[in-house]
């Protein structure tokens, strides 16, 4: 039934390089940190990445490579992981829970699933996305004015710095402290979206759902959110703001005219020492005074990590405050899909499972193929197949979906149409039951009747058949033969 081990779980030799690339770059790194010499007069420095090597303490740079490397082969050794164990375990399982004569479809789809050249393209840009991010978050080093790091002294550009750009020349501190903002909103939205992508990963591989879709969501993810969080980060001013307070003489940047801080007075030690108490923090300078900085500066990390845990949550917060303030502008006509949250059973993470897979309402829910579905995501062949027809029920009865089920209990369409099946073999009339529990109002009866009675015609249930009337597939007893129906 399942394709031969060799065939199926077979790598090319060139997809090895996904864990090989990596690992060169940081084991380099660690040995140029060990054995490299240190740039000075006599050694030239390294114009290229070996010079990341000489910018940390030795045990802590190694220390971080190790962070770095495992950060980083987490993403490919999953999914070779998950080809080799789980997705054999869910073609078993799917062959159990769909109809016989579409088994054989199972099997072909698992099949061509089941092979890592259909992850080759994901994993590569996740790998690489995941390399670039956590080696700016813990390998690159700040610094302005020359010394062991990245000098932003020599400038930067338009992404990190937009209009504040001007302030190159014109106050270096400044400048300095919107870039230092900047970067750190840009490294910790990555790493927001780099836990969430983590958490969704083992999530999937555990529910038997890890397909090239989760890495492709993870590394756009990661690059909206970074991006998000920098965008963001400009306005981080505008909303909270709040001046940095020196306590003693201002501090040039070294080899720069820091015109902005040198027209800044002086403040007294004491009166500095409540400021800091009053915002929440101080710093202490190299020259002994200190710089008390605003507690909402605090507050950006944490907001750059949620923009990257939740994007989407806050993109759809950000897109509702301009529809709101637009629609007083240009008013325009609202969507009238009905949310998939109406289904029971319908979580914030499933909805976000079927919107991946193109089905983000009621309306295109009813139209999907419950097997599809089972093969492409983590849910079984019924629990689809009850949303489907759910689904289906709530897409004629709209807004009323909800009072329907609650006075009814009857939640999809198998249920209903065993329902009026059951009374209609009972000789007996099953709409004017249910009209009986939903509708009170004379004004609302007829309302629900014609409904009722459209919803029986699409479901095609034949009346009764009188006492007199004897269907061929009877026998001489009056019982039913049911394989000349079928």
């Amino acid at each position: 039934m399942d394709q031969p081990e060799s065939k199926k779980y077979d790598m090319r030799w060139y997809d090895w390089s996904v864990f090989l690339v990596p690992s060169i770059f940081v084991i380099s790194l660690g040995l140029e940190s060990a054995f490299g010499p240190y740039p000075g007069p006599d050694v030239p420095a390294h114009r290229d990445f070996r010079a990341i090597a000489h910018w940390f303490d030795p045990v802590f740079f190694q220390y971080n490579l190790v962070m770095t490397l495992l950060v980083v082969l987490v993403v490919p050794s999953l999914a070779l992981s998950y080809i080799q164990t789980m997705a054999n375990r869910k073609e078993r399982r799917l062959q159990h829970e769909v109809p016989p004569e579409r088994r054989g479809e199972i099997r072909r789809r698992m099949g061509a699933r089941a092979s890592f050249s259909s992850y080759r393209g994901s994993v590569w840009l996740t790998t690489t996305i995941v390399l670039l991010g956590s080696s700016i978050l813990l390998l690159m080093k700040p610094v302005f004015g020359g010394g062991s790091g990245v000098d932003f002294s020599l400038g930067s550009n338009m992404l990190t710095m937009g209009p504040f750009a001007e302030l190159y020349k014109k106050n270096p501190d400044e400048y300095y402290s919107h870039l230092i903002r900047n970067q750190v909103a840009f490294q910790f939205g990555f790493l927001g979206a780099y836990v969430y992508f983590i958490g969704s990963v083992v999530r999937a591989y555990f529910t038997m759902d890890l397909t090239a879709h989760t890495f492709v969501d993870g590394a756009i993810r990661m690059m909206v959110a970074s991006i998000l969080a920098l965008v963001l980060s400009f306005a981080f001013d505008f909303v909270l703001p709040g001046e940095s307070v020196y306590a003693g003489p201002p501090v040039a940047a070294s080899g720069s005219n820091s015109t902005g801080s040198s027209s800044r007075e002086p403040a007294p030690a004491a009166s500095s020492i409540n400021t800091g108490n009053a915002h929440g923090g101080l710093a202490e300078q190299t020259d002994g005074t200190n710089l008390v900085l605003p507690t909402s500066l605090s507050l950006l990390p944490i907001v750059a990590f949620f923009f990257g845990f939740y994007p989407k949550r806050a993109a759809a917060t950000l897109e509702r405050i301009t529809l709101k303030v637009m629609r007083s502008i240009i008013p325009g006509d609202r969507y009238r899909a009905l949310p998939l949250s109406m289904l029971a059973g319908m979580s914030y993470s499933h909805e976000l499972r079927l919107e991946r897979e193109g089905f983000d309402n009621i309306e295109n829910l009813r139209n999907a193929d419950a097997v599809d579905l089972a093969v492409r995501t983590c849910f079984s062949y019924p629990q689809l197949k009850q949303w489907i027809d759910q689904a289906w029920l709530a897409a004629h009865l709209r807004e009323d979906y909800p009072e329907f089920v609650l006075r009814t209990g009857i939640e999809d369409r198998e249920e209903l149409k065993r329902f009026l099946s059951t009374f209609d073999s009972a000789k007996i009339d099953g709409l004017e039951q249910l009209l009986a529990a939903l509708s009170r109002d004379p004004a609302s009866h007829s309302s629900w009747k014609l409904r009722l009675t459209t919803l029986k015609i699409l479901l095609d249930i034949s009346p009764a058949p009188s006492e007199n009337c004897r269907n061929p597939g009877e026998d001489e007893k009056g019982t039913v033969d049911i394989s000349s129906r079928v």
